[in-house]
């Protein structure tokens, strides 16, 4: 019997192998690859669409209190101003029933005769005309006392994709890639053209959320669906071009606000055209290695064999019924074996092992402020147009082609250097580009808009720097886990970033880039007091990770470059 189980298995293996070698000569270059290729790509551009379309759609006319008896008295926008405004957000407290009735010279006598009244909040706001097209602000009354509701609108987005990244995560590694694929798109052809014509705020911020969830699962899903394609020889080089989508949107989007420069019409031109992935649905297929994986064989062949045909003849990757079930048999009973306890326990296993030891929780504190730190100035520059004064269509434009460089610094700088230099590096020098923003004139909008990008050039760079020494500074076990709560505190930081651009800038202009350069220079300094990753092995345990030699977070790291 134990024989006959043995000689089973290893035909297993075999038809296993079999399936896998054909799957990984596709991925050398294949119509399976290549398709798979523009299917996943195309995508990415929307997410660019809709990650910087905040610039337009919030965009802050000229605001001044409502007072609809002096408006019903056919007073102008200028008369009334001039009789009622203390400020963009207080109005002085005279009797406007009794001003209505008098005509504007007569009113200006009244008051000056009467002396100051106070001041009161208001409740009501008009907008002058001054801005190209409309926005939110005007439709919702999203200025002062109610700023952070228009901060929300960009958080809702970011929270949106946090959460799918976290949902749609699951609904992948269950239910397959392309089923994430899918539903992610058609949430996104729906949300996106309903949001325009949302009638209240509350309903288009749960779209925003929508469509923000609706990036994460068609990103992520198209992003492992092509990982899981590729061979060797064209993943690095398919995944860069893959990320180019995102600041290929970044630049597209000025173009199209300029056109549309009503809200709700540009939020309609950037959401309608993703209709298209329609077709991306009906042709892309699902991950071969996750049927395999998932032991639903006959569907991986049936794949395989679309791309594969006489090209390599010699590979027989036919698969029999009663294999098939003699293995899905095995793969039933190794799961029935598993308490639900035992589980519950590797699944957390890997996140208590980050805290559990002093010196990998010293490393992931630091991991988590780093992410944090890079996703904060990276999102907080690209939507600090106002407090720059800078040309919001020009300024948009430039984020995203400062983006492209930033997929190829890393490259050559981690061939000569550590990890630690690199992203110490790249860290102090968007700290001091953004912190230097504090010595140029405000009204120097062309200065301070090159060192701005400069600095989100560098910390954009970053991103695949910590990425690659969070997850080498972890042992096997929990490596997984870092990364992705690491992942999870970069949302932290684009969440916040909304706020600290709107509300901290609205009480002095040069406050959020200096708060972006402050964490990035403190993220540069800790960066270097972790160990070197460069060259060294990884380990599977815990024990292995904190043994003599591995090094340690210490600040004499700082004085250390091998």
């Amino acid at each position: 019997m134990i024989g006959q189980e043995e000689e089973g298995d290893g035909k297993r293996i075999e038809q296993k192998d079999e399936l896998v070698t054909a799957l990984d000569k596709l991925g050398e270059g294949s119509k399976l690859l290549w398709l798979v290729f523009a299917l996943t790509a195309t995508p990415t551009l929307f997410n660019g669409l809709h990650a910087t379309s905040y610039v337009f759609l919030a965009e802050v006319p000229t605001h001044w209190c409502a007072v609809p008896q002096l408006t019903m008295a056919n007073w102008t926008d200028v008369q009334i101003r001039n009789i009622s405004s203390a400020s963009s957000c207080r109005r002085f407290s005279h009797n406007y029933t009794h001003l209505a009735t008098l005509d504007f010279e007569g009113a200006l006598a009244y008051v000056k005769a009467n002396g100051n009244p106070g001041t009161e909040s208001c409740n009501t706001f008009s907008y002058t005309n001054d801005i190209d097209g409309s926005s939110i602000v005007a439709e919702w009354d999203l200025v002062c006392h109610r700023t952070a509701l228009r901060s929300s609108v960009q958080m809702a987005l970011s929270l949106g994709k946090f959460l799918g990244a976290s949902i749609f995560g699951i609904i992948a590694d269950k239910f397959g890639r392309r089923t994430s694929y899918i539903v992610g798109v058609l949430i996104l052809i729906v949300s996106g053209p309903i949001s325009a014509f949302a009638p209240w705020y509350w309903l288009f911020m749960i779209l925003r959320g929508l469509i923000g969830a609706s990036g994460s699962a068609i990103y992520h899903s198209s992003f492992t669906t092509l990982t899981e394609v590729a061979g060797p020889k064209h993943r690095a080089w398919m995944g860069i071009v893959y990320s180019m989508g995102y600041p290929l949107g970044m630049m597209i989007l000025p173009g199209i606000a300029y056109w549309a420069q009503d809200w709700k019409l540009l939020q309609l031109s950037i959401t309608l055209p993703a209709v298209i992935l329609l077709l991306h649905c009906w042709l892309m297929p699902e991950s071969p290695r996750w049927l395999i994986a998932q032991n639903r064989r006959k569907e991986a062949q049936i794949i395989i064999e679309r791309s594969y045909g006489p090209v390599y003849p010699s590979v027989n990757i036919a698969l029999t019924a009663e294999k098939e079930k003699d293995m899905q048999c095995a793969k039933e009973k190794v799961a029935n074996n598993k308490s639900g306890k035992e589980t519950f326990v590797e699944k957390w296993k890997s996140l208590i092992d980050l805290f559990s030891h002093a010196e990998l929780r010293k490393r992931i504190i630091i991991a988590y402020f780093a992410w944090a730190a890079t996703s904060l100035s990276y999102y907080a520059i690209a939507l600090n147009v106002d407090n720059f004064s800078a040309n919001r269509y020009l300024y948009t434009f430039l984020t995203g082609v400062s983006e492209i460089p930033a997929y190829l610094v890393p490259l050559p700088l981690l061939a000569f250097m550590g990890r630690r230099a690199v992203t110490s590096l790249l860290f102090s020098i968007s700290g001091i580009a953004l912190l230097s923003i504090l010595a140029i004139p405000q009204s120097d909008t062309t200065a301070i808009m090159v060192v701005a990008l400069t600095g989100r050039l560098t910390v954009a760079a970053v991103f695949s720097v910590i990425i690659l020494h969070t997850s080498e500074l972890f042992p096997t076990v929990s490596r997984n886990s870092a990364v992705g709560t690491s992942s999870t505190m970069a949302h932290v930081g684009s969440i916040a970033a909304p706020y600290v651009v709107d509300l901290l800038g609205a009480k002095a202009w040069w406050i959020p880039s200096t708060i972006c350069g402050a964490t990035a220079v403190v993220a540069g300094l800790l960066s270097l007091i972790l160990p070197e990753t460069r060259r060294r092995t990884l380990v599977d345990t815990v024990e292995e990770e904190v043994t003599e030699g591995r090094g340690k977070v210490s600040i004499k790291n700082c004085f250390s470059f091998r």
